[in-house]
C-alpha cells in the first residue's frame, strides 16, 4: 500500500495511516487532472485548514529558526501576521512583502506565507533570488483555495479527524495547486494589482470572466 506523509506541525512528525492518505488524496483530486507545470519539484507546500492553524506553525517555525523571513504577496496579509507575531515579540522586520525581497535576503530562509494567485508570478521570482527550494505555507480557508473548491473538502477533512495542528505535505498537493493557478491565469486577461489576496481574486476573476 502506498503511504503519503502528511506533516504534523506540533509534534514535528509525520501521519502515515489511511486517514492521511484519504487527506491527501482529496487535496490530490481538488484541481483536477495533473500533468507537469513549470516549477515543478521546486516548491514545497504545507497546508493547513485554516488560517490560525497555518499562522501558529509559522510562529514555531520561527522559534526553531530565527534565520527565517517571512514573505506575503499582499500588504494585507503582512499586516495580519505582524500583528499576530507582535504578543510573541517577534520583530515586525521578519515580514516582508514579495516585492521588496532582494539578493541580500538570501542569507535568511525565506518562507513564503502565501501563495500568489499566479504561478508564473511566483516562479519568475523564486528564480530571480535564486532559490533551489520555494517554501509555501498556505491554509484551505484562504481565498485562492475558496475559489478552487476548498469549501466543499475542509468539512469532510474535519469530519475525519484533521485538527489545526496538522498540516498536508506532499509533491502531488503542490502539483495540484500548481494546476489551480494555472486555470486561474488562463481566465485572466489585463491583471488588477490589489492588497489582499480576497480583492485580487474579486477584482480579476470577476472582471475577466
Amino acid at each position: 500500500m502506498i503511504r503519503y506523509d502528511c506533516q504534523l506541525s506540533s509534534a514535528n512528525c509525520h501521519l502515515s495511516s489511511l486517514i492521511c492518505i484519504k487527506k491527501s488524496n482529496m487535496l490530490f483530486n481538488l484541481f483536477g487532472k495533473k500533468e507537469s507545470s513549470q516549477g515543478d519539484g521546486l516548491f514545497k507546500e504545507f497546508v493547513w485548514m485554516n488560517s490560525k492553524g497555518k499562522f501558529a506553525a509559522l510562529a514555531d517555525l520561527y522559534k526553531n529558526d530565527p534565520l527565517i523571513l517571512f514573505v506575503a504577496w499582499f500588504a494585507d496579509t503582512a499586516k495580519t501576521f505582524r500583528e499576530f507575531l507582535a504578543p510573541l515579540n517577534i520583530e515586525e522586520s521578519k515580514v516582508v512583502l514579495a516585492k521588496e525581497l532582494h539578493n541580500n535576503h538570501q542569507q535568511q530562509h525565506i518562507v513564503f506565507i502565501e501563495h500568489y494567485p499566479l504561478h508564473e508570478k511566483e516562479l519568475a521570482l523564486v528564480e530571480s533570488l535564486h532559490l533551489t527550494e520555494a517554501i509555501v505555507y498556505s491554509a484551505m480557508d484562504e481565498p485562492l483555495f475558496k475559489h478552487l473548491g476548498s469549501d466543499k473538502i475542509i468539512p469532510v477533512m474535519k469530519m475525519m479527524g484533521m485538527k489545526e495542528t496538522e498540516s498536508i505535505q506532499h509533491p502531488m498537493v503542490t502539483k495540484s495547486i500548481m494546476k489551480g493557478q494555472e486555470k486561474i491565469a488562463a481566465a485572466v486577461i489585463v491583471e488588477q494589482t490589489a492588497n489582499s489576496q480576497e480583492e485580487w481574486m474579486k477584482k480579476n476573476m470577476k472582471i475577466n470572466n
